[in-house]
């Protein structure tokens, strides 16, 4: 429990939703102040008398909405933590608001005290970041300043002139630089046209002289050598008056150089990032492509239930393994933020038991392939249920296990679950993956856990593998407060070792997801499909022909936009993203414009892609389209999004 105490404002106008609010925070067990305003005046008064540590601020509010609202705060210098809370469907606007200074948002729906303490202690530590950066930037300022002033009063050029434009003052830099350039000594009363006969720089002499201050870059060259100079020309002043002209040029040649290579890094920079953010996003298409047929098709024959005994446990270990398969790929494909840190994790109920059954299914075939043991024991001591992230306890041990199957051609692989300790309603499991493989050397032990590392130089040419498994499996046990261990001889093998908390959950068994005998029917409506792959068509015809649908497909954007010119009865289109002719977004660009040659321009698209990035989703409501459903899309995600949206439009 936090013992800060946090000064909060509530703007929001609804009093249901303010009591709702009230009630969550309160069960935050935070120590709190809370103010609540219900318009933009009374927001924008308290604002500027009191300091917060983060406002809360809807976006509907009664003669104002919270965009304009969020402006005006930030117009008065007010740089709060601001957190937007949405209605359902408003992701657009919360989205508009990030980017006019808001640093969250989140759907007045999923209110809960775990989440308000989160956006509180975020924003918090956003400002406390945000100072830092400031002072930080305000002392590299300063001392840049002391550092420039320095240089230019021992390098550069300064001289004076008075209003007859005789030369009154100079230094030994402007001296020297006449002397070199031009074989001649000034002095003091000198004409400074004897040595300066630009016009240019004889109109900013006029000009300054005039009472301007004035600021020009000149590139010039001077035996055939480049030198850049940012001349700076200050009225002299006596008694309100101008009585004469300062004159400070410094060289900048070397930095002038400095910032074309910099800008040509700069651009190099964006070039290579994009080129990899298009790496990964075709990436993410090509493998999350045909995972939607076989993660579709799998859901189709569990759902006709026409499969029993050891081909019904088969089918559910393809499944098992394929929603593994996708955590993985979405790890890898999304190099940013395995990098930054910010992988999420679950805490969901799960059958440890099961788990430990599904991974032995996995290996044992392959395992018998090469004619090795392969056993999975559990301590019975650990509880029947427990509470946390099976997905990435899975990845975990898929890596370790497979990682003792490549490297194991003799023996067995031991795969043992033990309860190493029990707090309260916590438990901590040691997961210990034991092989007689070829071991790793005790010098290289330390460095398997690196990025694109392996044991042996020719690891990957006999093996296979990136090298990035070892480097993934630390860091999720790491993010978990977990720990993991290695013990290997070289000839004889090796074995890690896992330790990961858990909570243990009140439950005593894991209903089964499929369960679920809810007729699904969406026999009124008429739906396009826009998807250039065959068997993604497939998948999809046989969900909508299990839930009555009439389907029509066009195989790219440009077939959609013709069956749409020629038809105003379909309800929605699901439309794929990356196709041949025209791609989604520009169907879907065509479809919402004013000059549109289709019959009903307000149909409702959803998007069906193989691109999960973030700045697809972006992409695609700014292109008109409703919504967004990844592939391998969750049939129940698909049906409810779909019979949501034919709804509202008929």
């Amino acid at each position: 429990m936090q013992s800060e105490n946090y000064k909060l404002l509530l703007v929001d106008d609804d009093d249901i939703d303010i009591m709702s609010f009230q009630r969550a925070l309160k069960k935050t067990g935070l120590t709190y102040e809370l103010d609540i305003c219900k318009n933009a005046t009374e927001t924008l008064e308290v604002v500027n008398k009191h300091k917060y540590n983060c406002i809360f601020l809807d976006y509907l509010l009664p003669g104002v909405d919270g965009l304009e609202l969020l402006k005006k705060i930030r117009e008065l210098k007010v740089f709060t933590p601001i957190a937007v809370m949405t209605s359902q469907g408003d992701e657009k606007l919360a989205v508009q608001m990030i980017k006019n200074g808001a640093f969250d948002y989140f759907p007045k729906a999923e209110l809960s005290p775990d989440y308000i303490q989160k956006v509180i202690l975020n924003g918090v530590r956003l400002w406390e970041i945000e100072n830092q950066r400031v002072k930080a930037e305000a002392e590299i300022k300063e001392n840049n300043n002391r550092l420039t002033a320095i240089v230019e009063s021992t390098h550069n050029n300064i001289y004076a002139i008075d209003k007859e434009l005789s030369i009154i003052s100079f230094n030994s830099s402007f001296k020297n630089r006449i002397s070199s350039q031009q074989n001649i000594d000034i002095y003091i009363g000198q004409p400074v046209t004897e040595i300066i006969s630009d016009p240019e720089v004889l109109n900013h002499f006029t000009e300054c002289l005039k009472g301007n201050s004035l600021t020009y870059v000149e590139e010039l060259t001077i035996n055939d050598e480049y030198f850049c100079f940012e001349t700076t020309y200050n009225p002299i002043k006596s008694e309100g008056e101008t009585t004469g002209a300062a004159i400070f040029s410094k060289d900048i040649t070397e930095n002038k150089k400095f910032q074309k290579e910099l800008l040509q890094a700069r651009n190099d920079a964006i070039s290579s990032a994009k080129a990899k953010t298009e790496f990964l996003s075709n990436m993410s298409h090509e493998i999350r492509t045909p995972m939607n047929a076989i993660m579709g098709l799998t859901d189709l024959l569990l759902d006709e239930k026409i499969f029993a005994g050891t081909a019904l446990e088969n089918l559910k270990s393809i499944r098992y393994s394929a929603d593994n398969l996708l955590v993985i790929i979405n790890d890898i494909l999304d190099f940013s933020k395995i990098e930054a840190g910010k992988i999420t994790f679950e805490n969901i109920d799960f059958d440890i038991r099961q788990r430990m059954n599904e991974l032995h299914k996995t290996f044992d075939y392959r395992s018998k392939e090469k004619g090795l043991d392969f056993t999975v024991t559990i301590d019975e001591k650990i509880p029947a249920i427990l509470k946390g992230d099976p997905y990435r306890l899975n990845q975990i041990l898929f890596n370790l296990v497979g990682n003792a199957l490549k490297f194991t051609s003799k023996g067995a692989i031991t795969v043992t679950v033990n309860l190493i300790e029990t707090e309260e309603n916590k438990s901590k499991v040691q997961f210990t993956v034991s092989d007689t493989g070829i071991g790793i050397p005790e010098h290289k032990q330390s460095k398997i856990f690196e990025s694109f590392t392996q044991a042996y130089t020719d690891t990957t040419r006999k093996f296979g593998g990136t090298g990035l498994g070892l480097a993934i499996t630390k860091n999720l046990t790491l993010l978990q407060n977990g720990n993991i261990t290695i013990k290997s001889k070289v000839g004889e093998g090796t074995t890690f070792g896992v330790e990961l908390p858990f909570e243990t959950s009140t439950l005593s068994k894991i209903e089964d997801e499929k369960t679920n005998d809810e007729i699904y029917d969406l026999s009124k409506f008429k739906i396009l499909v826009v998807e250039d792959n065959v068997m993604n068509q497939f998948v999809a015809k046989q969900f909508f022909k299990k839930w009555n649908t009439e389907v029509l497909i066009a195989n790219n954007g440009l077939e959609a936009i013709e069956t749409l010119s020629q038809r105003d009865d379909i309800d929605l289109v699901l439309m794929d993203l990356q196709m041949p002719e025209m791609s989604g977004f520009e169907a879907a660009e065509l479809i919402r414009s004013p000059n549109t040659p289709v019959k009903n321009r307000q149909v409702p698209i959803i998007a069906l892609s193989a691109d999960a990035f973030l700045e697809t989703r972006n992409k695609v409501l700014e292109a008109g389209m409703n919504d967004f459903v990844t592939k391998p899309f969750k049939p129940d995600e698909l049906y409810q999004k779909v019979l949501k949206y034919v709804l509202k439009a008929n």
